[in-house]
């Protein structure tokens, strides 16, 4: 994991990998924006598994942590350009689950054939392929969504 870790870009300090039992592995970078360099680069496959990464938050314990919630990256296919703004793009997220981060090309309009963001999601429940939505004119749109990728369930 470490190597892995290390390929995903230049660091100022080399980060802290920490591995803990049931393939759980704790990562402390330098700063923020390196970590956010991580999280938001993926998705990251290892032996053709996903690699779930999320912030460390505070409360975290291994032992009670059951993966109900996971990011995952998303895309929304021909997005109209008039909805990309803050407002309508934070809308679209927070309908999908809890909005995390939106990819450089994303935020930056570098490729306006999609969106592409990574949005925290209740797996839990069904994921789904196409939501409402209004435009900033209050006309209702049904916007397809697809997932990179979708956990399989036994």
């Amino acid at each position: 994991m470490e190597r892995f870790i290390l390929e995903q870009g230049t660091f100022t300090i080399k980060p802290v990998t920490l591995y803990y039992k049931d393939e759980y592995y704790v990562v402390g970078f330098a700063n923020e924006e390196e970590r956010d360099r991580v999280l938001c680069s993926g998705p990251y496959y290892l032996m053709r598994r996903p690699i779930i990464m999320k912030p460390w938050v505070l409360e975290f314990n291994f032992k009670e942590e059951i993966l109900t919630t996971i990011p995952l990256w998303v895309k929304l296919p021909n997005l109209p350009l008039n909805c990309w703004n803050v407002v309508v793009l934070s809308k679209i997220e927070s309908s999908l689950g809890k909005p995390l981060y939106a990819n450089e090309c994303t935020s930056q309009m570098n490729r306006i054939s999609f969106v592409r963001i990574l949005v925290e999601v209740d797996i839990t429940r069904p994921l789904p392929k196409v939501i409402k939505m209004h435009d900033p004119k209050g006309k209702v749109l049904e916007q397809q969504v697809w997932f990179e990728w979708k956990p399989i369930f036994c």
